[in-house]
């Protein structure tokens, strides 16, 4: 669907010098499911700084909003409504950070606790819109690999630990927060709990993680081996809400997906 306002802002962002390459992300650029107002993720990747006062005289043309220079974790970005009304986020990173992710996580196996791979997929599956010397074809080509079997472990072990083996494991402290009827913690434990949850689905059906939206319907779709009844006792977890129900759901949770685990010979004590 052509859109003339985010046509004419990528049009511009090629004009600069200090971009080597501009990719789209977000179910855009991955051909997951979106709408006609489903947000534009754009990812532009520098070779050094974009000056603020670029951005602010591009993006003043084609949104009616901007908010520009906002930074987390090292990365830094514009959010922007373009003037059709469609939201719009350009996040600024480069391609030697890129590939050190890659590396990281494909080549060195390095597991996270919840989202391991996800910066990996986003990567390899954006859209590319703007790449004139090649850099980030050559690097989605060098790691277009099949998913490594010891990055698949490593996930599961780190993954494991947290959702129930380690002393201060997310399972153990859910239990705990209901005993002191602490809502707050309840509702911060339990996201951490399914955020690990689905790094241990993806990796045991060797898919990068695709993010964090639609994650049920995407898991559904994308992996065969899924735990007995993954579903509804995802929607008993999610619905309990700090009640009574949220350490039954929770141990459920955990005894299908150790079931699952120990037939595919990744976990040990099932």
């Amino acid at each position: 669907m052509s859109d003339q306002f985010f046509d004419s802002t990528i049009e511009r962002f090629r004009e600069f010098e200090e971009v080597d390459a501009i990719v789209l992300g977000g179910s855009r650029g991955f051909g997951l499911e979106y709408d006609p107002d489903s947000d534009y993720d754009v990812y532009v990747y520098l070779n050094r700084d974009l000056d603020v006062e670029k951005r602010k005289a591009v993006l003043g043309q084609t949104c009616k909003r901007t908010d520009l220079g906002r930074a987390f974790f090292g990365d830094y970005w514009d959010d922007c409504v373009l003037n059709n009304d469609i939201p719009m986020e350009l996040i600024y990173r480069n391609i030697v950070d890129a590939r050190q992710t890659l590396q990281n996580h494909l080549e060195n196996f390095i597991a996270w606790g919840g989202y391991t791979t996800c910066t990996c997929h986003v990567i390899l599956n954006s859209k590319i819109l703007h790449d004139p010397k090649g850099l980030y074809a050559d690097m989605v080509k060098q790691f277009t690999i099949p998913y490594p079997e010891q990055l698949r472990t490593n996930i599961v072990t780190v993954n494991m630990g947290l959702l129930t083996g380690l002393i201060a494991s997310f399972s153990k402290q859910i239990e705990k927060a209901i005993k002191r009827n602490d809502a707050v913690s309840v509702n911060h434990r339990t996201a951490e709990f399914v955020k690990s949850y689905f790094d241990i689905i993806f990796a045991l059906n060797k898919v990068l993680h695709p993010g964090e939206k639609n994650l049920i319907k995407l898991a559904v779709k994308l992996c065969p081996k899924l735990p007995v009844d993954f579903e509804t006792d995802l929607g008993n977890l999610l619905a309990s809400n700090g009640s009574e129900g949220t350490v039954p759901a929770a141990k459920k949770l955990i005894s299908n997906l150790d079931d699952l685990l120990f037939k595919e010979e990744l976990w040990k004590t099932g």
